[in-house]
């Protein structure tokens, strides 16, 4: 899957033009947000970085303080 990002003003009349690049007939997805001045995709860049601290690899992911398993 291939996503395209686009960042447009509505018109006074509502509507918005994308030229996506896709052959006519072509299906795609519209997702429509409201546009914040923070990048939406910094909470999930965060989230990785989060899982890749020294902590997270080594005493959450050591099957050896896997407690919860032997209940």
């Amino acid at each position: 899957m291939h996503a395209q990002r686009f960042i447009e003003t509505v018109t006074e009349n509502g509507l918005l033009q994308l030229n996506v690049g896709k052959p006519k007939g072509a299906r795609v997805e519209v997702i429509v947000l409201d546009y914040e001045e923070s990048d939406p995709f910094e909470a999930l860049h965060l989230a990785h970085l989060q899982e890749r601290t020294a902590f997270a690899i080594d005493i959450l992911a050591n099957p050896a303080e896997d407690v919860w398993n032997e209940l």
